[in-house]
């Protein structure tokens, strides 16, 4: 009986620790959570099919925030479609990289001086 409990335990810690989808260190060196981690690849299918509408506003989230706490200084003011075909585009040259990557170079993008 003790046997069983304890490789119980033990497969319910593995399996919590290797499928957390909604956070996990990104490649980029920062934490994302979310559909931050879903790959460009997913990105644009989702577009494709006109469902990005939650991708969207995690990456509008992000370059939100961003700019309000200042992160880089001032970023340039934009909207939402011509941030959308920004990310179309790195995630096209970029599709292994996840949106949490393509969102944080948008913010790199947005804080350069015009």
């Amino acid at each position: 009986m003790r046997i069983r409990a304890t490789a119980a335990i033990a497969t319910v810690l593995l399996c919590a620790a290797i499928s957390d989808p909604a956070h996990a260190a990104d490649p980029g060196g920062f934490e994302a959570y979310g559909a931050g981690l879903l790959s460009c690849g997913k990105w644009l299918a989702a577009r494709k099919g006109n469902n990005w509408y939650e991708n969207g506003q995690w990456v509008f989230g992000w370059v939100s925030a961003a700019g309000n706490y200042n992160v880089q200084g001032s970023l340039r003011h934009s909207d939402s479609l011509a941030l959308a075909a920004w990310v179309d585009n790195y995630c096209r040259a970029n599709p292994l990289n996840t949106i949490a990557q393509a969102s944080a170079a948008l913010v790199d993008e947005l804080s350069k001086p015009q």
